[in-house]
């Protein structure tokens, strides 16, 4: 795998403080060579998020409109043929960096996407919440925004994500939001 293939899109619609558990774990796969830039797209102005931005060496723009128009405002940032595209506040654990290389050097197809499926917090209601997120790339075709998910740069650009060919990480994702 050529080293950076893979840049790392964070869609931010509210301001979150667990931002910078997400950002903190993604140094390691720019040491690792996997993850090339990062993008910290927020729907509103925010000090923190510029703040946690500039310290991570992540670049921070704002795009006021929907979930979609924020990924594809992050997509025109970033210099990698593949984006991971990762909620604030969600942190990646497992072996995600090996399972993110292992995807991109299978070559896939410009309608393929990979995701990271969202760890359960603990109660039967997390649990439920947690089976319905991860089922639904399978019904629908798309990740949900509560997993990781890596897709085609390109695609994104284009706007509205059309169905795609899903495959699951062997990695999982957990969720650091406060919740309120």
């Amino acid at each position: 795998m050529r080293r950076g293939m893979i840049s790392v899109i964070l869609p931010a619609l509210i301001e979150e403080p667990a931002t910078i558990e997400t950002l903190a774990i993604l140094v390691e796969g720019v040491a690792e060579g996997i993850l090339r830039d990062c993008v910290l797209v927020s729907a509103k102005p925010s000090d923190l998020f510029e703040h946690y931005a500039d310290a991570a060496g992540c670049s921070f723009v704002i795009e006021n409109g929907p979930y979609n128009a924020l990924l594809k405002r992050g997509a025109a940032q970033v210099r990698s043929d593949w984006s991971l595209v990762i909620t604030p506040g969600l942190v990646p654990s497992g072996d995600w960096l090996t399972a993110l290389a292992d995807w991109v050097s299978d070559k896939p197809l410009p309608n393929d996407a990979a995701f990271i499926p969202l760890h359960s917090r603990k109660g039967w209601s997390a649990r439920l919440n947690a089976l319905a997120v991860n089922l639904y790339p399978y019904v629908t075709g798309k990740p949900h925004p509560l997993q990781g998910f890596i897709v085609s740069t390109s695609l994104l650009r284009q706007g509205d994500l059309p169905r795609l060919r899903i495959r699951r990480l062997d990695a999982r994702m957990v969720d650091r939001r406060t919740l309120v």
